[in-house]
Formats: C-alpha cells, structure tokens, sequence
C-alpha cells in the first residue's frame, strides 16, 4: 500500500456570442448542477436568487439544476447535459475519470474554514458511547451511510474506520441502508437505525435552523479533515465563457446582498479558485480502500486479485496524471 497514505493526516458559452467549439455547438443555455444534501426544494431557493444575479453579469444563461443524487451530477456532466457543477470531491474525481471536466473552483464558508470532517452520529439517548461499541458486534447495529459517490458520507469513513477493520458495512450492520445526507440524519432520529454518517457542515446548519433536533444527537467518530468541496466546469466550454464564469464566481461576495445570498446557500463566503490537484488526497484514500478490499476478499483467488491489484494500478496512473495541471485559470 503506499507510503503516502501513512503520511495523511488522519485527516459560459460560446452559443452567446454566436461561437462554436471544433465539434459542435454549445447548448444555448448552460446548465449548473448543485448537488441536493438536504433536500431538493431547499437547494433550489438557497441557490436561485445567486444564479438571478449571475445571469446578467456574465451574459450568460445559467440554469440550475437539482438533481436527488449525486451520480445524477455526474451523468448529467458526463452526456454534456450539465456543463458546471458543485460536488463533493469524491464525485468530482468520479466524474473527471469519466468525463471531459476539471476543477475550477472551491467553495469558501463564512468562517472561512479549509474544510470539513466526516462524522457519525447517534441519537443522544443511544445506548452506544463508543465507535469500537458500534462495530464489535456484527450484525447488531442498523447503520445510515452515504452516497458512494459523497466523501464525508462514504470514502472518508471507509478509509479510516471500516477497511482498517476489514469490515463491509454492507454485511456488517442490520438494517443498512444509504442516502443523502438529510435521509442519514432522518434514519437515526426516527430510530430506523442505530447510527449514520453525517458531516461538520451539515450539523452547524442543523444547529442553526433546527437547534432541539440537533441538540437530541451525539457524535460518534470524527474524521480528519477533508477539503471544501470543487466547482467543475466541462473543458470544451470556450475561453471567453470560462472567462465570464470565473471572474463572476470569485469576485462575487462584495456587497452586502451578495454576501446574504451566500450565506443562503449553505453559509458560503464565496468561492475561490482551485484545481484538480485538489483531488489527490481522494485519489490515495479511493486507492487505498480498493487495494485493501481486494486483499481481504475471501472470494478471490490469488490469481484474480493480482489482476484486480493491477487494474488498480493503472486506474491510479490515469487518474494521478488526469490530477496534474494541465491548464491556467482564464485571465
């Protein structure tokens, strides 16, 4: 396994001016998919007011989008359905192994945090004190956890806490279930399980708009720290439109409306710019999680986990050298 996991810290259009790409037109509206943690009527009010003001300052018909999952991001970026995107970082390299995209950008919070942490999360009259308590007992405990596509809901505690034991939460937990964000945290508090994955984020939002539901929960585990989610845009999107986007998006936050619609959109500061190198660490966990599940898979032959192990190999190859910079940020 590689020595640099030991060394982690547990831790807009050319169609608007008239041009066309080499292969095809642009679509003419450009179409931004926010990734949905709470629910999909909440992300659409928190994030259309800043999409009506991006609209006349860029010249540039962005449309919204809301999709249930993450992986619904994904194909939307992938078919050219969806040209930018807000998502985690785990779907972000889940993408740019599958699409022609790459990261622009990172979100910035209002307390101007360089990321967040994965935790999991007990009702506060659980019987459970410990995370060895929820995990010695096979089959014992019902567990929440996230898309497999979120990093704080699924690659996170799969690094630190479920492939270090060799256990599949799949098989370990009766009943298991996954979800969003919001579907982890219902499951816990209406007793469908015993606990979920949740993050930092989510909870200081849950403690400002609903303090008694946050105040009947319990953390659990707390992860190291992962870095603010990226912004991604397709790269066959022309210069003069990534021009337009990018000095929207990073000098939006300026005037005191700006700064209250941020705070809307999930106690956003702003944004600042970023670029795929911002994946690397998802990359050594995403590799280090398979390269173990391989290893302890008792269905394998030693024949068929070195073609596995190999596969593996050449996956991290692509992806560390797709994770280099390959271009500047517009001007």
């Amino acid at each position: 396994m590689r020595r640099l996991l030991l060394k982690l810290p547990l831790l807009a259009s050319g169609t608007a001016l008239g041009l066309l790409t080499p292969a095809r037109a642009q679509p003419s509206a450009l179409v931004f998919g926010v990734i949905t943690t709470t629910n999909v009527e909440e992300t659409r009010a928190a994030w259309e007011p800043f999409f009506a003001d991006m609209r006349p300052a860029t010249g540039l018909d962005i449309q919204g989008q809301y999709p249930a999952t993450y992986s619904e991001v994904i194909d939307a970026l992938i078919a050219n359905r969806a040209q930018l995107a807000w998502l985690s970082n785990k779907a972000a390299l889940d993408c740019i192994e599958k699409a022609n995209v790459e990261v622009f950008g990172q979100l910035v919070d209002s307390g101007g945090s360089p990321g967040y942490r994965s935790i999991i999360i007990v009702r506060r009259d659980s019987p459970l004190t410990s995370i060895d308590q929820l995990l010695a007992k096979p089959k014992t405990y019902g567990f929440a956890m996230g898309e497999v596509s979120s990093t704080s809901g699924h690659a996170m505690p799969s690094y630190a806490l479920f492939v270090p034991r060799g256990i599949r939460p799949e098989d370990h937990f009766t009943p298991f279930v996954r979800g969003t964000h919001a579907q982890t945290l219902a499951a816990v508090l209406r007793g469908q399980v015993h606990a979920a994955t949740y993050n930092t984020e989510e909870m200081q939002r849950l403690k400002a708009a609903q303090p008694a539901r946050a105040a009947s929960l319990r953390v659990l585990w707390e992860s190291a720290l992962i870095p603010k989610d990226p912004l991604l845009w397709r790269k066959d999107l022309p210069l003069s439109t990534r021009t337009r986007i990018s000095s929207f998006l990073f000098g939006y936050g300026k005037t005191s409306g700006e700064k209250l619609r941020l705070k809307q959109m999930f106690d956003l500061a702003g944004f600042k710019p970023s670029t795929n190198q911002q994946l690397k660490f998802v990359l050594e966990i995403e590799d280090f999680k398979q390269r173990s599940e391989v290893l302890l898979d008792t269905r394998l032959s030693e024949s068929q986990k070195n073609d596995r192990l190999l596969d593996l190999r050449d996956r991290y190859t692509r992806l560390a050298r797709a994770l280099q910079p390959a271009s500047t940020l517009p001007p």
